[in-house]
């Protein structure tokens, strides 16, 4: 249970679930932080902690012809695919298992774009009025450092994580649901996004251009091979040079030193080979940078780590092959065992709010629950998961 006391509040009071006399719940997931629709049916064992995705639905913005995500687009995309996708995973789940509503709905409160968020925030409110159910505002990154928990109960607390995707890098010890400490974040862009930024400008395309970038370079055998046009390039590793190093990734130089090889070679003059091998060695530089700035944490302070038998990777970029090589190379002497999530579920999606959700209704008795108030955050540190959340409670 909490350390930290918490208010009581009767709303919702009457629907919530007693697990000594229920054996399942069912949960409605919903997640719409940046530019992707998600909504997803979990049900729930509380005793046996297992949990079955009945339905997993997502309709990801398409903002190839703009180059990036625009963030009204994005909140008009969730207007426009919200409702119809709740409507499409009750009915499915109606229709195939009897489920009339969900005892619990889970939504991503923040981190993420403030219009974006509002949309299923608000979404949920109504869901949980209408119904007359609790509702639980979730962090964001909490979902992307719980989901591989969902079908691997080998990641045992405590346990270390690196949260990487296009919007964050953080490097997390936590020893709780609601106990977590960043060791190191990024202290400008985070690494998917200098991959999808790197990847842009030397022309590929695509909805996830770090996703096509680890496409495009699977059949590079060595990055570094020799090559009198591609040595051109200067690619940094941040944050390396001195005896003290900062604690933090940083990005940023990666895109500069990109732009200034494309001023010296217009991408439409290298060879074919010499493009793939430019865009192989550009995102060996930016994971080879996230397992140098890890290894200093680890050097710095190895008590840390002591207790930590797993090393958790998720998040967008986690699905990248090449960073889970990297990151087993290094530290297979430190972790006894790495743990991802599906590829699937890698990316931005309703399943890991909604599995968010439940650890912590679980470890809370199913006594918690986020009030109608409640606001998007822009910004929310995991450090801050119950101060800012402000959970209520009946007893």
């Amino acid at each position: 249970m909490f350390a930290t006391p918490f208010s009581v509040c009767a709303r919702g009071a009457s629907r919530q679930i007693n697990a000594t006399a229920r054996r399942l719940y069912q949960v409605l997931a919903i997640e719409t932080s940046c530019d992707d629709t998600s909504v997803a049916w979990l049900d729930h064992n509380p005793r046996s902690q297992r949990c079955h995705v009945l339905q997993n639905a997502k309709v990801t913005l398409d903002s190839v012809a703009q180059g990036g995500i625009v963030p009204t687009q994005a909140h008009e995309h969730h207007q426009g695919q919200l409702a119809s996708l709740v409507k499409q995973v009750t009915t499915t789940v109606r229709d195939s298992y009897g489920s009339g509503r969900p005892d619990l709905i889970c939504v991503t409160r923040g981190p993420g774009m403030m219009g974006s968020l509002s949309v299923g925030l608000n979404v949920a409110k109504g869901l949980s009025v209408a119904w007359d159910v609790p509702f639980i505002g979730v962090n964001h990154m909490l979902g992307h450092l719980l989901v591989p928990r969902l079908n691997d109960k080998d990641v045992q607390w405590p346990f270390v994580s690196l949260l990487v995707s296009g919007g964050h890098c953080i490097l997390v010890r936590s020893t709780s649901v609601f106990d977590h400490t960043i060791l190191e974040e990024s202290i400008d862009i985070a690494a998917g996004d200098a991959l999808d930024k790197c990847g842009r400008e030397i022309g590929l395309r695509g909805i996830m251009i770090g996703k096509e970038l680890d496409r495009y370079t699977q059949d590079v055998l060595d990055p570094w091979k020799e090559d009198s046009v591609v040595d051109d390039i200067k690619l940094p590793n941040p944050l390396t040079g001195t005896k003290k190093h900062k604690l933090g990734f940083s990005f940023a130089a990666f895109i500069t030193s990109v732009k200034e090889f494309i001023k010296l070679h217009p991408i439409e003059t290298l060879t074919a080979e010499q493009h793939k091998l430019l865009a192989a060695r550009i995102e060996d530089a930016i994971l080879e940078h996230i397992v140098t700035k890890i290894g200093h944490v680890v050097e710095g302070s190895p008590e840390l780590f002591k207790e930590c038998r797993s090393l958790v990777c998720s998040g967008g970029v986690s699905a990248n092959s090449k960073l889970r090589l990297k990151l087993e190379k290094r530290f297979s002497s430190i972790f006894s065992k790495f743990h991802y999530p599906p590829l699937d579920l890698c990316t931005d999606n309703a399943v890991m709010i909604g599995w968010a959700g439940i650890e912590m209704y679980d470890e809370c008795n199913h006594h918690i629950a986020s009030d109608l108030d409640v606001l998007p955050l822009r910004k929310w540190s995991l450090e801050d998961i119950v101060a800012v959340s402000n959970f209520r409670t009946s007893k």
